[in-house]
C-alpha cells in the first residue's frame, strides 16, 4: 500500500514584503496540470502569497473524493499556514471573543479558482460529509476576503449552444517525466470537475434553470447541465465576492474542426459567471494570451499587474 505525504503547510511563492506587512495575504491553488510553476513566474504582487500545489502530482494518483476531498486538504494546509510562527503578524484579522480569524485572498488558476470556490464553501458552513467540521477547531481560523479566479470557467454548458468542441489528438509522447505527469494530472483534473456540484446559491433561484437536454449528442467535455453541477439544497445566499482575470485570446487549434473546450465562454467577458450567480463576479479584468500560455515570459507582466490590481479590488483599495 501506497502512503501520501501531504505538505503540512503552503508554500511560500513570495514573502511578505517590508513595505506591505499589513496587506491580505493570497493563497493560489494550483492548475489542472497540478503544479505551481507559473506563479513563481510573477512579478512581486505587493503581499505575502503561498501555493498549494497536487500533493499527488508525482504519484499520478486520482482523488476519490474529488474537488471536495482536495479541497478539505487544502484547507487544513491553509489553516496550519496562518496558524504558523512564519505567517505575517501584521496580516489583518477579525475576532468574536476568543476566536480569531485570518483574513486572506483566495484564488488560482483554472481548476485552481473552482478549488477556491470549493474551499469558501467549507469555510462559509463548517460543513464536512467526510469527517469533522473544518475551519472550527479552537484554532485561528481565516475569513475569506474574496476570490481571484485567474480564466477559470463556469463549467455549465451554455444552453442550446452549437458551440463545437474540438477533439486534440497527440501525435507524439510528451518528453520528460513532469509533462507527462502534468498531462495525466490535467485528464483527472477535467474528469473531476465534470463531476463536481458547485454549491447552490439563494440569489440565482431567479435563474432559469438551463439544461442540455435537446443536445445530448454533443461533445462537451467537463461541462454539464446546470442541474447536474449544482447542489440540489441552498448552501449559501451568495459566495464571496470574486474578480476574474481572463485571457484575452482563444487557444490556437490548427488543423482542428472545433475550439479548445475553456473558449466555450470566451466572448463573454465573466466566461458565464453570471449563469452561476449574478454580480459574484464584480469585476472582469483582460490580460494577454489564450488559456494556456497567459502566464508566458511575454506576457507575465501584464498579468502580474492584473492578478494584483484584482487583489487590491478586493481589498476596497481599487
Amino acid at each position: 500500500m501506497v502512503v501520501l505525504q501531504f505538505p503540512r503547510e503552503c508554500e511560500v511563492i513570495q514573502p511578505v514584503p517590508p513595505p506591505s506587512p499589513s496587506a491580505t495575504p493570497l493563497f493560489l491553488l494550483h492548475d489542472g496540470g497540478g503544479t505551481t510553476f507559473a506563479y513563481h513566474c510573477l512579478s512581486p504582487l505587493g503581499r505575502a502569497v503561498y501555493g498549494i500545489a497536487n500533493p499527488r502530482f508525482q504519484s499520478g494518483t486520482a482523488w476519490d473524493g474529488g474537488v471536495p476531498e482536495m479541497a478539505r486538504a487544502y484547507l487544513r494546509m491553509i489553516l496550519h499556514t496562518v496558524r504558523s510562527g512564519e505567517y505575517p503578524p501584521l496580516a489583518p484579522m477579525t475576532s468574536d471573543g476568543a476566536k480569531r480569524r485570518k483574513k486572506i485572498l483566495l484564488g488560482g488558476w483554472s481548476l485552481g479558482g473552482l478549488l477556491a470556490l470549493e474551499i469558501a464553501r467549507l469555510v462559509r458552513t463548517g460543513r464536512n460529509d467526510d469527517g469533522p467540521a473544518e475551519n472550527d477547531d479552537g484554532g485561528d481560523g481565516v475569513e475569506i476576503v474574496g476570490l481571484v479566479l485567474v480564466d477559470s470557467v463556469y463549467p455549465v454548458w451554455p444552453a442550446g449552444s452549437e458551440v463545437k468542441i474540438g477533439t486534440w489528438v497527440e501525435t507524439e509522447e510528451p518528453q520528460g517525466k513532469n509533462l507527462k505527469l502534468a498531462r495525466k494530472a490535467m485528464k483527472i483534473a477535467g474528469a473531476m470537475v465534470k463531476v463536481w456540484r458547485m454549491p447552490r446559491c439563494g440569489a440565482a433561484t431567479s435563474i432559469a434553470q438551463a439544461t442540455s437536454a435537446d443536445n445530448e449528442g454533443v461533445e462537451k467535455s467537463f461541462y454539464g447541465s446546470r442541474e447536474d453541477k449544482e447542489t440540489a439544497e441552498v448552501v449559501w445566499e451568495r459566495p464571496p465576492r470574486a474578480v476574474l482575470v481572463r485571457a484575452r485570446d482563444c487557444v490556437p487549434m490548427p488543423g482542428v474542426d472545433g475550439i479548445n473546450p475553456v473558449d466555450v465562454y470566451r466572448g463573454d467577458e465573466k466566461l458565464g459567471w453570471d449563469g452561476y450567480c449574478p454580480g459574484y463576479v464584480g469585476k472582469s479584468l483582460v490580460t494577454p494570451g489564450s488559456h494556456f500560455d497567459m502566464f508566458a515570459w511575454g506576457h507575465i507582466e501584464e498579468i502580474t499587474a492584473q492578478i494584483a490590481l484584482a487583489c487590491r479590488i478586493l481589498e476596497g483599495k481599487a
